[in-house]
């Protein structure tokens, strides 16, 4: 079956001109109020128009609010002003018809104003700007024919007018009011106002989310109706109302439009030439905003460090960021979170959020509260933004090359050293070895016959080279023996010490060498240190090594300071020298085998690797700082149990 065909062209034509309304035109005088409240281009502070604060009369202009509720415009005055069209003055009874329904608008919006403050609601303006625009159908017949809203008010009759308006429109003004609310997203007590204000039954109360605002409304209508601006009066309005509140409404309606919606005056040329300036203007303000947002760029990028870690450049650009206009919060992250990004639930999530190019920079930015939408004003900065964290990834992921380039070299220098040295230590245990076994027998021959032999001579020669013969023997004895133990050091044989007593026997034998050297030995016990559970003959050998070297080491005059001491569960050994020091050319070989930073014939340079070599075994520290010219510092820290509990 085909549908009716409307054989009205003027109904066809009213139809298709609702359809592509796109709002309310606005009345002049707010237009150049508008224009007005702004500072001319170049006057701010900053360069760039701030929002100006609106008369109070901009809340009577229907276009104006419908503009402002649909949001559609950023909230910026001369968004609307560019968008919007200008009323035009129609014939005289068309224009007696719009200033009658503009009238009883505002005495609507008035009404509904002081009903909700009585009521004690928080949502005052928002039922105000409802009753402004309560029959929004009516408007938009207004603005698109306005000798069809003149039509309609000529018919008292409400059954006539609602088919009068369905031969017209193809539906009722109040559906009419309500599909226009819906497609331009004005809110759903708009809406419902538009729908149900003529209706005052209470069945339909729950197609709306606030009844009570409805029904504020609704009375609020009624209000108006009694004043001399009634739309579709039942009676004529008394002129003179004996209600004191319908008196003061009355009077507040002719204040607030002493000056009529439709200007005579103003001219289409003047509409376009407005309406271009405020296009212009905002092109202005866009401009200005991005020029500002790029010098914070280049002011960034100026004072920035070039050796800049991401962390800090994310930080440093949250801040940045806050700088923009209409950005409340921005956080900057560069990577991933460690943790999912979320935010508290008392917390409103971020506005937008984008990454800065191909690097892994996330930027969260928070809007303040009516600055609209922020993509659109980061767009001029965004470019730079990105090219600045690209180049700042390049570098970080080259410094992170370079890192593990250094760290594998390293770690190939450690490798080789240690194969270096586990190589020379099995060649000096495989040397050792064998000469120990081929060794040891024909010095112990040597020290045998040289020891018989000592008791029968009596010339005091030969008795000197026998005690030389035995010395040299047994110092070779030593020699082999440090070998063995730099190279397979004898497995540890703890067993109850007191690492005090050893210090003290190792100083109290030393002293005589301290006094011929002219060197004060100093013993300083920090902490008591009670029996514990280690090997001693290590111990001693390791402090006899220590201070005998600093002993050497420090001229007559000098002063050689052994302390002893707890680090927790620790033993604590630090020997000081006031002595020449080491330079950095023998701290490089310092505990290598046969060094000696003596002169030749006065030692092997076991000591030290010796002493090295017990510490490593036991899980210990060795640590050592000197200054050429003021002496050196060891310090020696071991693990020492508490002997067991049999």
């Amino acid at each position: 079956m085909r549908p009716p065909v409307d054989r009205n062209p003027r109904s066809s034509d009213l139809r298709r001109a609702l359809g592509r309304l796109e709002g309310l035109p606005l009345r002049p005088l707010t237009v150049i109020a508008a224009m007005e409240s702004y500072p001319e281009p170049g006057d701010e502070p900053d360069d760039s128009p701030a929002p100006p604060v609106l008369p109070r009369f901009f809340e009577t202009d229907p276009g104006w609010v419908l503009a402002e509720m649909r949001g559609t415009d950023d909230g910026d005055a001369l968004h609307i002003v560019g968008r919007h069209p200008w009323w035009r003055v129609p014939s005289k009874g068309s224009a007696d018809a719009i200033e009658r329904l503009w009238r009883h608008a505002v005495a609507t919006s008035g009404a509904a104003k002081r009903l909700a403050v009585e009521a004690g609601r928080e949502d005052v303006d928002a039922i105000a700007r409802a009753g402004l625009l309560q029959q929004l159908g009516l408007w938009a017949v207004a603005a698109v024919n306005p000798s069809v809203l003149t039509e309609l008010l000529e018919v008292a009759d409400r059954p006539r007018r609602i088919r009068l308006e369905r031969s017209l429109l193809g539906q009722d003004l109040a559906a009419l009011g309500r599909d226009l609310a819906e497609k331009w997203c004005c809110g759903p007590l708009l809406a419902a106002s538009a729908w149900l204000h003529a209706d005052r039954q209470t069945e339909l109360d729950c197609l709306t989310d606030d009844p009570e605002a409805l029904t504020i409304l609704q009375k609020a209508f009624e209000w108006a109706e009694k004043t001399p601006w009634a739309l579709f009066p039942s009676t004529v309005p008394d002129p003179s109302p004996s209600d004191a509140r319908l008196r003061i409404l009355i009077a507040e309606v002719q204040v607030r439009c002493g000056a009529s919606l439709l200007d005579p005056e103003a001219t289409e040329r003047e509409e376009r030439a407005t309406r271009s300036l405020a296009r212009l203007r905002v092109r202005y303000a866009r401009s200005q905003r991005a020029l500002a947002s790029r010098d914070r760029v280049l002011g960034a990028i100026a004072a920035a460090d070039p050796s800049e870690d991401p962390a800090s450049w994310a930080e440093r650009a949250s801040r940045a960021w806050c700088e923009e206009p209409g950005v409340a919060s921005a956080k900057v992250i560069w990577g991933e979170e460690t943790e999912p990004f979320a935010q508290p639930t008392t917390i409103r999530p971020p506005s937008t959020v984008f990454r800065l190019g191909r690097s892994s920079a996330k930027v969260s930015l928070w809007a303040e509260p009516g600055s609209g939408d922020l993509s659109s004003r980061i767009d001029s900065v965004l470019p730079a933004w990105s090219a600045w964290a690209e180049l700042l990834a390049e570098r970080d992921r080259r410094g992170s090359r370079l890192d593990e380039a250094i760290s594998a070299h390293r770690s190939r220098v450690d490798r080789e050293e240690t194969a270096d040295r586990t190589s020379r230590l099995a060649s000096l245990a495989e040397f050792a070895g064998g000469a120990g076994h081929e060794l040891n027998n024909p010095l112990a021959v040597i020290l045998g016959r040289a020891q018989l032999l000592l008791p029968h001579v009596s010339d005091p020669g030969s008795e000197r080279s026998l005690r030389v013969i035995i010395g040299q023997a047994q110092r070779a004895h030593r020699i082999l023996r440090d070998l063995m133990y730099v190279a397979r050091p004898p497995a540890i044989r703890p067993r109850p010490c007191q690492p005090d007593e050893i210090v003290r026997a190792s100083l109290r034998d030393l002293k005589p060498e301290a006094e011929a050297r002219g060197v004060r030995l100093v013993s300083e016990c920090r902490e008591p240190v009670p029996v514990a559970w280690a090997d001693p003959d290590p111990l001693r050998h390791l402090m006899d090594v220590l201070v005998r070297n600093a002993l050497e080491a420090t001229p007559s005059g000098g002063t050689v300071r052994v302390s002893s001491g707890r680090v927790g569960d620790r033993l604590s050994w630090i020997i000081r020298d006031s002595g020449r020091g080491i330079a950095l050319d023998e701290g490089k070989h310092l505990f290598e085998p046969f060094f000696c930073g003596r002169q030749a014939g006065r030692g092997l340079g076991l000591g030290l690797p010796r002493v090295a070599r017990f510490i490593a075994q036991v899980g210990g520290d060795l640590s050592w700082r000197s200054t050429p010219g003021q002496g050196s510092v060891f310090s020696v820290v071991l693990p020492i149990e508490p002997p067991a509990v049999v």
